[in-house]
């Protein structure tokens, strides 16, 4: 079979065509490498082809060298990089052609397939010649193809290249790019593209941004192009001035001030839709900005700092031009709008709203004759708009300047959820109440408000027939109000609630909605979980109702099992995993709400869990939350769950090593903690096969790096639980570990720099675990202490270190000193331990590091008097 035939198959939506299809490509793809990357080279680059087939060549080359996750990149560099120059020339040539195709969709796809290659072979120093080729064909005013797909592959290249790599080449970047974007280029296809390859190059030419010259120039380039005739190029020009505005916020002034008020405030009065998005989105970055700063500001005052940048109140200046304009696009809503499309009165909301945390007090004055003028208009737009206007100052100004405006608008926006004859108000209605619930629940009064709230809320649920979006909302207020209200104690067991006369409707109306055939925007998931908040904030005279929501959720879980066989496709097996998720969700909440509850049905439940884990496959979502409910079992249990592990134990190691479905390995690691905590010694007869895989999740290169801490803490549980049963396991632990706490990260690398710190406060609590399960028999450990003491004087002059990393080590240090006494005073009697305990002693310091620092100090006070 020839290639095109191949790849066409590969498109087919019949299984049994496009199955065997891709396999071969796969196996292609690994038996013979260069081969297989010549075919799909040569098939983009063929004019006769037809075009969705050189569309489908060109995606399976660049997915050939480009992984979607930055785990498998390197595997794919490698082999790429293998390959010898002779074998790689030819395949690069093809490609810089074919992006001159007369297909436009051929050229753009070679353009991606250009920018794979060069994020490998430019960060090896090779390809020199690339930059140069490429801007050779920019200037080719031949070909208005080519250029545009050259300037789309230079855009993909700046997006995927770190900007030191082509440092030395980036004004002759910035110069092609610019040319191209230019008013007076004469092919708009053209100045979109560049336009476009602008966007993806602003951060890669952060130098040139910093010479006001350039960056002259450059601003002047794009506020031109938005008043562009062209409304493609009008996009991608307020898409770059967003995307300034987050680099550059503070180089903006100037510009501010002389062009971007005014062409942005145009930009959100334009016709066209898109361009109208792209100028709100620009005051939404400003506000998101200044939101941030402020929040810097603040805690840098709280250390006696200066801020590194102050806000400059782009957002408050400009409020008085920008505010009328954004009421006035609330109100251009259309009943045709699909609630699942970005429109301009939704953005123009979120604008408002994040405005409104940005200025704070100065929105509610020039807000409320718009909401009051609206609130009673005849036409639906109005009433929506005035009401959205309302919901959207709530977080932000002070609440003692809005409380006597909600309380006066409570009942009014009450009445209105009941009976607004507009489906669309009374969507805004319902997301307005969930908002006062969240962020001004103090002005609701339980014996006001309540018996006319909850209701209204209740309406809003209305069975089979309610919209989607109401049903979340009411959920969200109704969640809000059972947490807000419950009952006050350690225990949570208060005998009743304000909420507790309306526990019998809302569970009865959430429990009928939680039996939806479907899960339209996920408002039956919505119900699951506000019966779960429910049951958490529940008091005691509510608890027959909740074991009532327990018999009811294992009936649907048990009748859910025997539906499997019926499943009918992909749909029907999706639909049936969120329907068993949201009963464990459930579950879960009465377990942790009342163990004594659930005893009684302790057999019933395992039983069912046990059932759908075996019966769930690789199906991560449900097993993810199938374990959790068993991790939750074990806690409410305790030692009672030791009956349950011999038919428990084979899933749990089976999920240890799965190690490419993440989430499944890691669910299993926290129920292994969940699991030792619980039932302590009798662990002993699993540990070892525990332990076995524990280890190798530490040691796969293969598993995302999040699970291994976790691990890390499981090998602790698992020691303390255990007891001296763990000292056949101490040596390998201790090398696995000593590994582990040698992984360091590069300064500019935050991201890797917080997995280290989270690897070492598992590492200090690992410690801590053994070390306290070895109580009774401590010597074997005691070999290792100087290492560990070497591990946290290193990992303490890190400046980075955190304060859980701190609060623990002290514990630590005080262990060992209780522990070993004389033993260890030369460990212990450092200058940087005195240093740590100082540290943990200050005034600012946890009451937890306090009191860690303290154990630490007594315990070498102690060896110094020996």
């Amino acid at each position: 079979m020839d290639a095109a035939q191949l790849l066409e198959n590969s498109l087919s939506p019949d299984p049994n065509i496009r199955e065997p299809a891709t396999r071969e490509l796969e196996n292609a793809s690994k038996d013979n490498y260069h081969g297989y990357l010549h075919t799909l080279a040569a098939t983009l680059a063929n004019e006769q082809t037809p075009p969705h087939i050189r569309r489908a060549a060109g995606l399976a080359f660049k997915n050939a060298l480009a992984a979607r996750d930055a785990a498998n990149q390197s595997a794919l560099s490698d082999r790429w990089l293998q390959l010898p120059d002779d074998a790689t020339l030819p395949l690069k040539q093809s490609l810089l052609s074919t992006l001159g195709s007369q297909q436009h969709a051929a050229g753009a796809v070679a353009a991606q397939c250009v920018s794979a290659i060069a994020a490998i072979e430019l960060k090896a120093g090779k390809w020199q010649d690339l930059i140069p080729t490429l801007l050779q064909f920019i200037g080719n005013q031949e070909n208005t193809g080519l250029r545009v797909n050259t300037l789309q592959a230079i855009g993909y290249v700046c997006e995927v290249i770190e900007p030191q790599i082509l440092a030395a080449q980036s004004n002759d970047i910035l110069t092609g790019v610019v040319q191209g974007a230019r008013k007076e280029e004469p092919s708009q296809d053209v100045q979109a593209a560049a336009i476009h390859a602008l966007y993806n190059s602003l951060e890669f030419i952060s130098d040139n941004f910093q010479r006001e010259g350039e960056r002259n120039y450059i601003m002047q380039v794009v506020c031109e192009a938005t008043q562009s005739p062209s409304v493609t190029v009008q996009v991608g020009a307020f898409e770059c001035l967003v995307r300034i505005m987050s680099l550059y916020y503070d180089k903006m002034d100037y510009y501010m001030e002389r062009a971007l008020f005014g062409l942005t405030i145009m930009g959100m009065r334009h016709p066209e839709e898109p361009v109208a998005l792209q100028a709100i989105e620009f005051w939404s970055t400003v506000c998101d900005e200044e939101i941030d700063l402020d929040l810097e500001a603040s805690e840098a005052a709280e250390y006696g700092e200066l801020p590194t940048f102050a806000s400059k109140h782009f957002a408050r200046m400009a409020m008085p031009e920008i505010l009328p304009v954004l009421l006035d696009l609330l109100s251009q809503q259309s009943e045709d709008d699909d609630e699942d499309e970005w429109t301009k009165s939704m953005a123009a909301g979120s604008c408002l709203e994040l405005m409104a945390r940005n200025v704070g007090d100065g929105i509610v004055q020039p807000v409320v004759p718009f909401v009051e003028a609206g609130i009673h208009q005849p036409e639906w737009q109005r009433r929506e708009a005035a009401v959205m206007a309302f919901g959207s100052i709530l977080d932000g100004p002070d609440p003692s300047t809005l409380a006597p405006l909600v309380t006066q608008a409570l009942g009014a926006l009450i009445g209105m959820m009941a009976s607004d004859p507009s489906l669309q108000v009374r969507d805004t209605v319902a997301w307005t109440l969930s908002r006062i619930t969240e962020v001004m629940f103090d002005v609701i009064s339980p014996d006001a408000h309540l018996d006319s709230l909850v209701p209204a809320l209740l309406n809003g649920l209305n069975g089979q027939t309610a919209s989607p979006r109401i049903i979340n909302s009411c959920c969200s207020a109704l969640s809000n109000l059972a947490a807000q209200l419950t009952p006050l104690g350690d225990s949570g067991d208060a005998p009743t609630s304000p909420m507790s006369k309306y526990y019998p409707d809302m569970l009865r109306n959430l429990m009928t909605l939680s039996e939806k055939s479907t899960n339209d925007s996920n408002s039956r998931t919505a119900a699951y979980q506000t019966i779960a908040t429910l049951i958490a904030s529940s008091a005691t005279d509510t608890l027959p109702l909740v074991q009532d929501v327990v018999i009811a959720m294992l009936a649907r879980q048990e009748a859910l099992m025997g539906m499997q066989g019926q499943l009918l496709g992909t749909d029907d097996r999706n639909n049936w995993n969120d329907m068993q998720i949201n009963l464990c969700v459930v579950i879960q909440s009465v377990i942790h709400k009342s163990p004594s509850m659930i005893n009684q049905f302790a057999d019933r439940i395992m039983t069912n869990l046990l059932q759908l884990i075996s019966s769930s496959g690789k199906q991560s979502g449900v097993l993810e939350d199938a374990f959790a409910t068993v991790g939750a079992m074990a806690t409410g249990l305790e030692s009672a769950f030791t009956k349950y592990m011999e038919a428990f134990s084979q899933f749990m190691y089976t999920a240890l090593r799965s190690h490419e479905d993440w989430q499944v390995c890691q669910a299993a690691v926290y129920v292994v903690s969940d699991i030792s905590r619980a039932i302590n010694e009798a662990l002993t007869p699993y540990a070892e096969n525990i332990m076995v895989a524990l280890i190798e999740v530490l040691r796969t290169p293969v598993i995302h790096r999040s699970v291994k801490p976790n691990a890390i803490t499981a090998i602790g549980e698992v020691a303390l639980a255990i007891g001296p049963g763990f000292k056949p396991f101490l040596q390998t632990t201790m090398e696995i570990l000593s590994q582990a706490g040698a992984t360091t990260a590069q300064s500019n690398d935050a991201a890797m720099i917080e997995f280290v710190w989270t690897m070492r406060e598992a590492i200090v609590d690992a410690f801590i675990g053994i070390m306290n399960g070895l109580k009774t028999d401590p010597e074997p450990f005691k070999v290792y202490v100087g290492g560990i003491c070497g591990f946290l004087r290193d990992c303490w002059n890190d400046d980075d270190r955190t304060d859980q990393f701190a609060t623990s080590t002290l514990g630590l240090l005080g262990d060992f000193g209780d522990t070993y006494k004389s033993g260890v005073s030369n460990e212990l009697m450092q200058p940087w331990v005195s240093s740590a305990i100082s540290y943990g002693r200050e005034p600012s310091s946890s009451r937890q590091l306090k009191t860690n620092a303290a154990y630490a100090f007594k315990a070498i006070k102690e060896l110094e008097n020996l």
